[in-house]
């Protein structure tokens, strides 16, 4: 698609050559063709920086739609604004995931290097940015800044209620869903709606589409949500899944299944498990609870092996 699209844009320039010669001779007809043209040039590079398919880039395009931000250009304070949250919140996701712990206050800098979060474009139509990480997935096709990302969306997609909602926001941790929740509440301080894309080697992973309905359910649902540390327990049990996707089931002493959350840094302890195996884990206790919905869920995040 890249070398398709450069030749249309070669063409067009060309084009748009010949039109401005004829405009600056006096042809108004010809005025009018030459802001078709660069109005065209204009959508083939949207195309070209959105198609961007190297596989060394999760890419994210953050489109806006409001009607203060029709003029071709955006507040310098919405931006700005707009592309720390987008930070801040991956950086916090990214920061769960491979530490664990729901009191960690600081993204460490060599975890934001490691994402590698760069501005790549601002675009008109409304409002429209595209924000790249680096991927670097493994064999399994699986990275830090994709695991990051798929749990910001889950917390999206989750409209703001229900057990997934509950469970993507534990995992999205309260300092990530804080700085989603911020981010949110700039968009919908425009009045505006929202759609939200992801792709990876030039192929869309998730899409979100924020209505204004949409948008007030979700923020308002992570305005009051909580993530409160109960306690933390030592559980004995036997494995019955084990999950390179941070996630390990045990059947307890008792004959309850209990689903465990693990972050990266404990995978090199975990895969030396196996099913079967008796084992004794040491867990954090978390209740997290949605007072809109009345609903609420406990959730297990493993410490320590202990045996």
């Amino acid at each position: 698609m890249s070398e398709k699209v450069s030749q249309q844009k070669k063409e067009a320039r060309r084009l748009l050559d010949e039109a401005n010669q004829k405009a600056e001779e006096g042809s108004f007809a010809y005025q009018l063709t030459a802001a078709s043209i660069e109005s065209h040039i204009e959508e083939l590079e949207k195309i070209e920086l959105t198609s961007k398919v190297s596989p060394a880039f999760e890419m994210l395009d953050f489109r806006i739609n409001a009607p203060d931000l029709r003029a071709g250009s955006d507040p310098l304070a919405f931006v700005s604004k707009l592309t720390e949250e987008v930070r801040k919140t991956i950086g916090y996701a990214a920061l769960r995931l491979t530490q664990g712990g729901i009191d960690r206050k600081r993204v460490p800098r060599h975890l934001y290097e490691d994402l590698d979060l760069r501005l790549e474009g601002l675009l008109p139509g409304s409002s429209r940015f595209i924000v790249s990480a680096a991927a670097e997935r493994d064999l399994l096709d699986d990275g830090l800044s994709k695991g990051a990302i798929e749990r910001v969306f889950s917390v999206l997609d989750s409209g703001g209620e229900g057990a997934e909602f509950l469970k993507s926001v534990n995992e999205l941790g309260p300092l990530g869903a804080r700085s989603l929740r911020n981010f949110l509440r700039i968009i919908r301080s425009h009045d505006a709606e929202a759609e939200f894309t992801w792709k990876f080697s030039g192929e869309k992973v998730r899409y979100w589409e924020g209505s204004k309905d949409v948008l007030d359910s979700v923020t308002a649902a992570l305005e009051v949500t909580k993530i409160i540390e109960e306690e933390r327990v030592v559980i004995y049990g036997k494995v019955e899944l084990l999950s390179k996707r941070e996630r390990i089931d045990l059947r307890s002493a008792e004959g309850n299944l209990i689903k465990i959350l693990y972050p990266k840094r404990l995978l090199p302890a975990v895969s030396k498990l196996h099913l079967e195996q008796e084992v004794t884990l040491y867990c954090q206790v978390t209740e997290t609870e949605n007072p809109l919905t009345n609903e609420s869920s406990i959730f297990y995040e493993l410490l320590e092996i202990r045996s």
